[in-house]
């Protein structure tokens, strides 16, 4: 180093005659020397003030030099800021501790001047040489990337730039076209997109971890705008400053026309062709044009066999196909008909132009396609069959959206596959229902919270004298618009949905709590509730929330029966008893309901802690009229009387009905024909 006014040496030493010796050698060679009494001031100055080099002595009584260094080396490697120790003695095991813990060298006390300047002198001699080549190698590891794009670098110190004749050439700039600064090349850019494009390369600035990578539009020497991406990165001083920014530019324009993996006009060029065509079809008063949305049957499937990268080369494939087959098909080259190709979110989606007025002409290019994507292809040695699902789209009438038709294209679609199709045709009423699904779908995630659920409650009497001994709670949605609703209409859809565990907990709560306020009024009130649960919440948060509810409302546990369907025996059945067994240690009983209609599973139902076994509506309804009915019945009732269970049946609606199963052995019945379900207050 020649000018030593430039570098900044810190003497930390809490002996005053030894900062101040060493201060004066220092000075006298023309270093700028700062002084700390010990190692907390000297990490503070550290942060605030960049230094070239410190002189660190070890034994200091706040905070020992040991303690410093490993600070420092916390943030600064031993090229970033060299630091010398000082030890008042020769002492072999402090010197290689400090050496250890990141030290570049070491004096000891008293020292001799020539050598401790000499010593400094090679330490900031080696630090300066790092600095150089770590500028060097990170400017020409950016050139060699941007080797094929053009590249310009900004020496901030100075507010000088320059630009690669590969830089210029891109753009279309001549040699004598002055750009010195960094403001003289944005004036080049798109005015909707320099403010964007300024942010990210001062916001870089401030941030040493990370880097620029920014598309946007630049105006060429010709007066045309085209896409170029931004990748920039900015090298900083051990002082944390921006010193250099060096940066590589390519032009992106293809990549936002065609997609990269497919190589097809990607979504931009497709919706702009799409909107062309419905304003052609307003101008015309009708549509003539058809749209196909296309993807991969198994899509995750066939992606987790061959990879993403093999999806892609698939993919890639599948569009090559594809366009080969468009080009030489007979049909398609009337210079009438067009079809338009594109990828976009994962779909294949068609634009066929000038179509019949029926589907015909549609159907012809998504059965053509169908047969076509029918052979193999072979990705990465392997033989994939790959099958695919089409929904057509012909709009009836103008004035349709670009969103509109694409999701109705893809509904189709997803129809195809549910059904197994292969190609469907857009329909407005099966694409009503799934819309009127996620509509209420959305309206039941608020149900609870909007107070709009009911409690419903059916009488459960005992035979042969009706005497009422408890009652089911059946849960109802009391819908804004469309009335009180059944379970049947969103019990299935609150499993789905997962909201299914919310209601089961509301319906029990409110059960108990009416059940509560009911015996708090009648002290001789002696009937149970009985509750539904879905089996899909059967785990061990359900219970814990189950003995909740109940210290909640001080219910007692004798009067609460609580209904399981045979979906039981589906799961992890030796984990649903052992949670069932906690809730009867405590005095709940359990009834299988439904039984007969689901998976039964004789294996285990004898050791399921079941009490009541609930005799479906469908076999009740059948008992006059048909003898295999009432004979299953019977062997139902047989049997799980021998299983020491009690025999609850469902849906009775006439007397008949209830003598029949009274004589079969029957215990307990409930149904119109004793009481249809009402709220709580009746």
């Amino acid at each position: 180093m020649n000018n030593n006014q430039d570098i900044h040496i810190l003497v930390v030493d809490d002996i005053e005659a030894n900062r101040d010796l060493f201060s004066r050698h220092l000075q006298r060679m023309g270093y700028q020397v700062a002084l700390a009494t010990g190692g907390v001031q000297a990490l503070e100055m550290v942060a605030s003030t960049p230094f070239d080099l410190i002189l660190l002595d070890i034994m200091m009584p706040e905070m020992d030099g040991f303690t410093v260094l490993e600070s420092l080396r916390k943030h600064y490697s031993a090229s970033q800021l060299p630091v010398i120790i000082i030890s008042a003695i020769y002492d072999s095991k402090e010197i290689v501790k400090a050496l250890d813990l990141g030290a570049n060298d070491y004096i000891t006390k008293p020292f001799d001047r020539k050598m401790m300047l000499s010593r400094v002198s090679i330490q900031l001699e080696s630090a300066s040489l790092y600095k150089q080549l770590y500028l060097s190698e990170e400017r020409y590891t950016l050139a060699f990337i941007a080797s094929n794009n053009g590249l310009w670098d900004w020496d901030i110190d100075k507010g000088t730039i320059f630009f690669s004749d590969r830089w210029r050439d891109m753009m279309g700039f001549t040699s004598d076209l002055v750009l010195d600064s960094i403001e003289k090349w944005f004036d080049w850019v798109h005015p909707d997109d320099v403010d964007d494009l300024r942010q990210a390369i001062y916001g870089h600035l401030t941030d040493s971890t990370a880097t620029v990578k920014h598309e946007y539009r630049a105006r060429f020497g010709d007066g045309k705008y085209r896409w170029m991406l931004c990748h920039a990165k900015a090298l900083f001083g051990i002082d944390g400053k921006a010193v250099r920014m060096t940066s590589s530019q390519s032009d992106i324009s293809n990549t936002k026309i065609f997609d990269p993996i497919t190589g097809l006009p990607n979504g931009l060029v497709f919706m702009d062709r799409l909107r062309r065509m419905l304003a052609s079809s307003e101008r015309i008063g009708k549509p003539n044009f058809a749209l196909i949305s296309m993807s991969v049957d198994n899509k995750e499937k066939v992606k987790s066999a061959i990879g993403p990268l093999g999806y892609d080369k698939l993919s890639n494939k599948i569009s090559l196909r594809l366009l080969d087959s468009l080009r030489v098909d007979d049909y398609l080259l009337q210079p009438e008909k067009e079809v338009v190709l594109t990828y976009m979110s994962d779909h294949y989606m068609l634009l066929i132009e000038n179509t019949n007025k029926d589907e015909s002409d549609a159907l012809y290019v998504a059965n053509r396609i169908k047969n076509i994507l029918a052979q193999p292809f072979i990705i990465f040695d392997e033989i994939i069959h790959c099958g695919v699902s089409m929904g057509v789209c012909i709009p009836t009438k103008i004035g349709h959206s670009v969103d509109e038709l694409i999701k109705n294209s893809i509904s189709a679609e997803t129809t195809a596959r549910k059904k197994g199709s292969g190609i469907s045709i857009y329909n407005a009423e099966l694409h009503g229902k799934a819309i009127d699904r996620l509509r209420l779908e959305h309206e039941l995630h608020n149900a609870i919270s909007r107070n709009e659920l009911r409690v419903y409650y059916q009488p459960i009497v005992s035979l042969p004298e009706g005497k009422e001994v408890g009652s089911e709670s059946l849960v109802r949605w009391q819908h804004p618009n469309r009335g009180l609703l059944t379970p049947y209409h969103f019990i299935q859809l609150a499993e789905d949905v997962g909201v299914i565990s919310s209601i089961d907990e509301w319906v029990f709560r409110e059960s108990c709590r009416h059940h509560m306020s009911q015996a708090n009024q009648d002290a001789a009130f002696s009937m149970y509730v009985s509750v539904n649960i879905s089996v899909k919440e059967l785990n061990a948060h359900w219970v814990k929330r189950i003995f909740s509810i109940i210290d909640e409302f001080s219910m007692p546990p004798q009067c609460v029966h609580i209904e399981i369907t045979e979906s039981i025996f589906l799961g992890n059945i030796e984990e649903a008893i052992s949670l069932l067994n906690q809730l009867v240690d405590i005095g709940i009983s359990f009834a299988i309901d439904d039984f007969g209609t689901g998976y039964s599973s004789f294996s285990y139902l004898k050791h399921l802690p079941a009490t009541y076994l609930k005799i479906d509506k469908t076999f009740v309804d059948d008992i006059i009229k048909d003898p295999k009915t009432e004979q299953l019945v019977q062997s139902i009732i047989f049997m799980g009387h021998g299983l020491g269970m009690k025999i609850i049946a469902e849906g009775i609606e006439n007397k008949e009905q209830a003598d029949i199963l009274s004589a079969m052995g029957c215990d307990y019945a409930q149904g119109y024909y004793f009481g249809k379900p009402v709220p709580a207050k009746k």
